[in-house]
């Protein structure tokens, strides 16, 4: 049993790109990935119409599923306090009885929006923990077979996840490393059978240290322009992003390199945190360095699998 490889895609929007060209760009995504071998793509709900084209995972969810034939895909994730707990576990139902067994329902606290746009969308301030409760409440109602993770990088998130017996995605184990931990000690099982924890990690890899160190420019320079202009602000090119310094290949939730450096990286983490799955988000300014850095880390496991950690023994689940 191996470490998984799956994709993080928040369908960003680069300079001059218009919504369409980017939501081509996610299908193409997810069809290499798929080839590549990639377990599962999840989609960010984002609502900066200046960066990201993808506002409704959902909608996209089902435009990849129809597009692929083994990939699982879903939200990673959903912004709960945006939504209604029953109408998302009826919409997440719908795409599960398209799709069987390969459906998957990511949600997180409230990211991807101001109060503004969460007040449009019909957020009524109702507790995080409620809401995910009357989730799971409501995919029990409907018999729905999704994957049900919580997403977040707090004691209390992994906390919820373990109660719920969903699984659990941290993208900022760093800052809290006992939280997968403590996600798996307390595990009920009560949906998935047993704990599976999965670390979210931004890469960017090419043929050389020196070329992915140059397409970074674009990753940082993105993340950093989201709270600078209503809406956000493109993936710029790289000419126009400063500068990485080198030869420094982990950054702070970056790692940035050619293949070998980037699998020793991802290894490090995966067995430092004992990581079931890591989740790569990659944004670079070219579609096809993007779709190519997917595939020279992919490539860069294929021989060589990371193992895993063997389960644990836990309690049975109904999903």
């Amino acid at each position: 049993m191996t470490v998984q490889l799956s994709l993080l895609d928040p369908v960003p929007l680069v300079s001059g790109q218009r919504p369409h060209d980017a939501l081509h760009d996610a299908l193409l995504l997810a069809q290499s990935a798929e080839a590549c071998g990639y377990g599962r793509v999840w989609y960010a709900e984002h609502h900066l119409p200046g960066a990201a084209a993808c506002p409704a995972p959902a909608v996209l969810i089902s435009a990849v599923a129809a597009s692929t034939t083994r990939l699982r895909v879903g939200a990673g994730g959903v912004a709960l306090r945006h939504h209604a707990p029953w109408h998302v576990a009826e919409t997440f139902a719908t795409l599960d009885a398209l799709y069987p067994g390969r459906i998957d329902l990511g949600v997180a606290g409230g990211v991807g929006a101001d109060e503004a746009t969460v007040a449009r969308l019909g957020g009524d301030g109702t507790p995080l923990p409620e809401r995910l409760a009357a989730l799971d409440g409501a995919l029990r109602a409907l018999g729905a077979g999704v994957q049900g993770w919580v997403l977040g990088n707090s004691a209390r998130s992994a906390a919820q996840a373990a109660g719920l017996g969903w699984h659990y995605g941290s993208g900022n184990v760093v800052g809290n490393p006992g939280a997968l931990a403590q996600y798996r000690a307390g595990h009920s099982g009560a949906r998935h059978a047993r704990p599976w924890a999965a670390l979210a990690v931004a890469v960017v890899c090419a043929e050389t240290t020196a070329e992915a160190l140059r397409l970074a420019a674009s990753h940082r320079a993105y993340l950093a322009g989201q709270g600078l202009a209503p809406g956000g602000l493109p993936v710029p090119p790289p000419a126009e992003a400063p500068a990485l310094p080198g030869p420094l290949t982990l950054y702070p939730s970056l790692v940035v390199g050619d293949p070998i450096t980037v699998r020793s990286a991802l290894t490090a983490l995966a067995r430092r945190y004992a990581a079931d799955e890591l989740v790569l988000l990659t944004i670079t300014h070219s579609a096809a360095a993007r779709r190519r850095s997917y595939q020279l880390v992919a490539d860069a496991f294929a021989h060589q699998p990371l193992p895993r950690p063997a389960p644990a023994p836990q309690p049975g689940g109904y999903a």
